[in-house]
């Protein structure tokens, strides 16, 4: 979500989510809920971004850490910590919902293009960032929900209903 992907004089209602050392920036379209933290139950042999599976209405679900993904530290639980629950933009029947861990509560704010900017010439390339921009003079990450997917599948993440069998 760049300037150039808003129309002049139209707004993108968007989240602000809080990772360990960085913001995202997606639009509200992309998040399903945000849930409190709950501990997720492990995968064997899983990487080590993926943190394991949540129930949510009624469904397993992949909970990955952004930051590990990105080949940093996955960052520590807090009281403030909170998950994002995903829609998957792939149109994988497997994978509708994906979830990330933050590390506080999400904000709302409406995005047009004299408030976002894209940062050609990023400090650092992380893999799963599709864009670098400021939002209001505050540096933002634009994911890759695409490379998201894609990696979360090539590990066998996928989301099955509680009362199917574990994919572990």
């Amino acid at each position: 979500m760049s300037e150039a992907d808003i129309l002049p004089g139209t707004t993108v209602r968007s989240q602000l989510i809080p990772l360990e050392d960085m913001r995202l920036l997606l639009p509200t379209t992309c998040v399903a809920e945000i849930i409190d933290w709950q501990v997720p139950e492990p995968v064997d042999d899983a990487p080590v971004w993926w943190l394991g599976m949540l129930e949510w209405r009624g469904l397993r679900i992949p909970l990955l850490s952004f930051e590990a993904a990105n080949g940093r530290s996955r960052g520590e639980i807090s009281r403030r910590g909170r998950i994002a629950v995903l829609n998957g933009i792939g149109g994988d029947p497997e994978l509708p919902f994906y979830a990330l861990q933050l590390q506080g509560i999400p904000h709302l704010t409406l995005v047009d293009q004299a408030s976002i900017d894209t940062i050609t010439e990023a400090e650092e390339s992380l893999p799963l960032v599709l864009e670098y921009a400021t939002l209001q003079e505050q540096a933002v990450l634009i994911p890759d929900q695409d490379k998201l997917e894609a990696l979360l599948k090539s590990a066998g993440a996928t989301v099955s209903k509680l009362d199917e069998p574990s994919p572990d």
